[in-house]
């Protein structure tokens, strides 16, 4: 298949929302892989996967994210601030919300949990 790149911008655009089954359906069928390759596919994908979580370290977001899990008080009042910071139309409202949601959390608890 030889397509612009407009025409492939066009063609991702428009299945942008398609419903999932029917696009995996629709790219197996073009793909047209034999069975012997498709298990070759997805034996090194699981090789990669595997790797993967035993040798990579949480990064620092991911570590982040432990710590302040939508399990604490402190986690959720930092996801609601996350969300809320992204419609905020000034610096003022915005320090407001940052006060108001950091300052009720108890946040000395989680002093030396985390690297």
């Amino acid at each position: 298949m030889n397509m612009s790149t407009d025409a492939l911008r066009q063609r991702i655009e428009k299945n942008s929302y398609a419903p999932e089954p029917r696009l995996i359906d629709y790219l197996l069928k073009i793909a047209d892989l034999k069975l012997s390759e498709r298990d070759r596919i997805n034996t090194h994908a699981l090789d990669l996967v595997q790797k993967a979580r035993t040798t990579a370290r949480p990064s620092l977001m991911e570590v982040f994210l432990a710590e302040y899990s939508l399990s604490t008080q402190e986690g959720i009042g930092l996801m609601c601030l996350a969300e809320a910071l992204l419609r905020v139309p000034d610096a003022r409202t915005s320090d407001n919300l940052i006060e108001d949601k950091i300052a009720s959390s108890n946040w000395s608890k989680h002093m030396g949990h985390s690297t």
